[in-house]
């Protein structure tokens, strides 16, 4: 194989392609990318592929110049190392049968690889998608849900984010049993329901993908699996849409948790608040907690709300903000990080959060498809 790249796009292909890579693998060969030259209606272009066995990502390249068709096998961190640390536009990957060399205008590399034959057999996307969907929606939904996943992967059932789809209407929610965040948006038309969990490593993976709002998205689930295809079109109208990455992965095994029962249903006090300066008021009464004290109290009235925190040998905080309560006054303590989180993803302007006693968890609510489950903290003020 023989072929001259663009350097800047190759350096973004090895990136998203090092994501999947496993850090160690007794099989070398997951350790590494496999590239192929490959003929399209658009001419030929460059598949980088990769995968550790359980995801697999495949992504072209159409800014190069393939002198002579073929496959290699290199490992990943010193092909981009080697790539990312070239001074010049574009590179040379000259391969035979022992050998590839990377030529730039002042040095060359020579890599000892395996043979591309070795490399697992990865499935792709076949058939019609299961979902239409466009990079914004897809970002702005897995943004507000996808930060409330376990990050512990004892607890393997919740650590993803499940897809849920009813009809036309897409709900994504993830959880890591003290938080509860839940995304929707209606698709264009109708479909079959299903309810599948993605693994957060495919998610952060996807999210990487979505580059530009406008590109399309297609989603498939089959096999236990999820493929996800991400294309953009040609400059004007006359060239089709082309495929430039395909995302795999197998789907989380395991019983989610009912996310309908987990939504209190009882709350009689509702708070409306700005959200930029709810989020501030969070931020700066936080600065005064550490790992003994980390909730913040919120002291609700009726057209006020109080936040405090207090550290030992440190110090306290209070930061007052107007509001508009509905119901009794209550004190309740919260995760101040946990509402950061929250905020920073509300899509309007003003948020409401339902409560009801001391002990039982709050809803925080920004518009008709955002809502965040949050249950409280004792505090010790």
């Amino acid at each position: 194989m023989k072929v001259t790249v663009h350097r800047g796009a190759l350096v973004e292909v090895l990136a998203l392609a090092s994501g999947v890579v496993p850090a160690r693998s007794p099989k070398p060969v997951l350790g590494c990318v496999k590239l192929s030259t490959v003929e399209t209606p658009n001419g030929k272009v460059l598949r980088v592929l990769s995968t550790d066995n359980e995801i697999a990502l495949e992504t072209t390249l159409g800014q190069c110049d393939v002198k002579r068709e073929g496959s290699v096998l290199l490992p990943a961190s010193k092909l981009l190392e080697i790539i990312n640390n070239s001074p010049d536009d574009t590179v040379v990957i000259d391969s035979d049968a022992q050998k590839t060399t990377i030529k730039g205008s002042d040095s060359k590399f020579v890599l000892l690889g395996y043979n591309p034959e070795e490399f697992p057999p990865i499935s792709g996307f076949e058939g019609n998608a299961d979902i239409d969907i466009s990079a914004g929606m897809l970002k702005a939904l897995l943004d507000r849900s996808r930060f409330a996943a376990a990050k512990e992967m004892s607890r393997y059932a919740i650590n993803g984010v499940m897809f849920e789809r009813k009809g036309r209407r897409l709900t994504l929610v993830a959880t890591d049993g003290h938080r509860l965040a839940l995304a929707k948006e209606d698709l264009p038309v109708e479909g079959p329901d299903f309810s599948h969990v993605v693994p957060i490593k495919a998610i952060t993976l996807i999210e990487r993908l979505l580059t530009d709002p406008e590109q399309k998205v297609e989603l498939q689930f089959r096999e236990n699996r999820l493929f996800a295809r991400v294309s953009h079109g040609g400059e004007g109208d006359k060239k089709p849409t082309v495929a430039t990455a395909v995302l795999s992965t197998v789907l989380v095994e395991g019983v989610f948790p009912n996310y309908n029962d987990v939504i209190p249903k009882d709350s009689d006090r509702k708070a409306t608040l700005k959200c930029e300066r709810f989020a501030s008021a969070v931020r700066r009464a936080s600065l005064l907690t550490n790992e003994e004290s980390k909730g913040v109290k919120l002291s609700f009235q009726a057209k006020e709300l109080v936040l405090s925190s207090r550290a030992a040998e440190v110090g306290e905080a209070t930061v007052e903000m107007p509001i508009e309560l509905h119901g009794e006054p209550l004190d309740i303590g919260f995760n101040p990080q946990y509402l950061q989180d929250a905020l920073k993803v509300c899509p309007t302007e003003d948020v409401t959060l339902d409560l009801k006693t001391a002990n039982k968890p709050g809803i925080l609510r920004s518009g008709h498809n955002f809502l965040y489950v949050i249950m409280p903290v004792s505090l010790n003020l």
